[in-house]
């Protein structure tokens, strides 16, 4: 699934000032109030009479001068630049994680992966029953989302969707990118606010209440990935149905049929593999 989204990240640098910069200057700030109440004791971390008389108190000495403040200015923004950095590079394994690969991770969600089996059987019409290789396999439901979308294809069109899927970006015009790009940036976008939630948490050891913000952030990253991600899913494989017969063509594939069938996968996917595998002849001496 890396590969197959290699296409999307294109806009990221585009939404820094929404997705790092501000919040970074509000982490920054939280910081600073966390570490000015954490004298008030968790007891006492939301009384209001204690808050009102730890803020309406002075400033310390050093904050008086002009050049001391402008000081103070500077590592706020420093602190929010480097806790920005930190949430992007943090964001990126938060976003593998969530893909549910490997087993240790099928092992630990295990009873989560067996209720969402029992679910994808149950929405089976009456007479008919979920192909086994659409069951659920990943540890949880975003990687299936994004996993179950290589899997139709394959079965549909016996091409690999993670070959076939940066040339089919290629053909697309901006407008055909648009809502699978607006997903990705989606599930980009919450992924980089769970990684918020990390450090709102860690500023809980200071001030507790900054720990249930980071809850609550980290509740709705994954809200929100789960939707992208069904989104996505759906969106990379309809882009995909529109647009392999615009990449057979492309590539000089006829199409006896009309459309593109499984019969033509192999001749794409040989194509667009270069001669990676090459076919295994047995020995003379072997039976």
């Amino acid at each position: 699934m890396d590969g197959l989204l290699n296409g999307l990240g294109t806009k990221f640098a585009e939404r820094w000032v929404t997705l790092l910069a501000l919040p970074g200057l509000l982490f920054a700030l939280t910081l600073a109030l966390s570490w000015w109440l954490h004298p008030l004791g968790a007891a006492h971390a939301l009384d209001p009479a204690l808050l009102s008389d730890r803020l309406d108190q002075a400033p310390p000495s050093w904050l008086a001068s002009t050049p001391h403040r402008l000081l103070f200015a500077a590592l706020v923004t420093l602190t929010a630049a480097a806790s920005a950095g930190v949430a992007t590079e943090l964001s990126r394994p938060i976003a593998r994680l969530w893909l549910g690969r490997g087993p240790r991770s099928r092992r630990l969600l295990a009873p989560f992966l067996r209720r969402r089996t029992r679910q994808a059987e149950s929405q089976a019409r009456r007479g008919h029953r979920l192909n086994d290789r659409y069951l659920p396999e990943r540890a949880t439901r975003i990687g299936d989302h994004l996993l179950l979308a290589e899997k139709r294809v394959a079965a549909q069109y016996e091409v690999a969707l993670v070959r076939v899927w940066p040339r089919l970006w290629q053909l697309c015009d901006d407008s055909q990118r648009a809502p699978t790009q607006l997903a990705w940036d989606r599930y980009t976008a919450a992924s980089v606010r769970a990684a918020w939630s990390l450090g709102y948490l860690a500023l809980g050891t200071l001030w507790w209440p900054a720990a249930v913000a980071g809850a609550a952030l980290c509740l709705s990253a994954w809200t929100a990935a789960r939707r992208a991600a069904a989104e996505l899913g759906i969106l990379v494989e309809a882009l995909t149905d529109v647009k392999l017969q615009e990449l057979a063509t492309a590539l000089g594939v006829s199409l006896p049929h009309g459309r593109f069938t499984k019969a033509d996968g192999p001749v794409v996917e040989n194509i667009l593999d270069k001669g990676t595998f090459l076919p295994v002849t047995p020995d003379a001496g072997d039976p």
